[in-house]
C-alpha cells in the first residue's frame, strides 16, 4: 500500500462520504487545485487505495424493508468448512455484507428481506443446516454511519 500524506487522507475521507464529488468540490475542502485533487484521486485508484466505487442502493427501493445483523457460529467438523460456508453466504442475495470474524461467532452478516416472514423463511432455509451450531439475530433500528 502506498504512503499517504494528509491531502490523500482528506481526499479519501471525502470520497468515502461521496465518491461523485467534483475536482472543484474536493479542492475547496482540501486546499489544493481541482486538477491536483483529480490527479490524486486517479493515483489513489491506480495504486489500490481506492479499491472500488459502488452505488449504495436504498433497500426500500428494492422492496427490502427489514435489515438484520446476524451472528453465526458453525461446526468446524471438517477442513474445508470455512471455504464452503464462505461460498454459501457469498451467493445468498439477502446477505448484503458478510464478515468472517474472530471471537464467539464465526460470521457477522447483514441480511435484508422484505419483512419478518421473509426473514423467517431465510433463516429456516439457511441456518437449519447441520453445520450451523448457533445464530443470533439483531434487528436494525437505524443506520448511523
Amino acid at each position: 500500500m502506498p504512503d499517504l500524506d494528509n491531502f490523500d487522507r482528506r481526499i479519501l475521507k471525502l470520497m468515502q462520504e461521496n465518491s461523485r464529488r467534483t475536482g472543484a468540490e474536493l479542492a475547496e475542502k482540501v486546499g489544493l487545485s481541482a486538477a491536483a485533487c483529480l490527479r490524486r484521486v486517479q493515483r489513489l485508484r491506480e495504486n489500490g487505495a481506492i479499491e472500488k466505487e459502488v452505488a449504495i442502493v436504498s433497500p426500500k427501493a428494492l422492496g427490502k424493508k427489514l435489515k438484520m445483523i446476524v451472528l453465526v457460529t458453525v461446526e468446524q467438523d471438517r477442513p474445508n468448512r470455512d471455504r464452503d460456508v464462505t461460498e454459501k453466504f457469498r451467493n445468498l442475495p439477502e446477505v448484503t455484507k458478510c464478515y468472517h470474524v474472530t471471537g464467539a461467532a464465526d460470521w457477522v452478516m447483514a441480511v435484508e428481506t422484505e419483512d419478518m416472514d421473509a426473514y423467517n423463511d431465510f433463516v429456516e432455509a439457511h441456518f437449519s443446516a447441520p453445520y450451523v451450531k448457533r445464530y443470533e439475530s439483531f434487528g436494525v433500528l437505524s443506520t448511523v454511519k
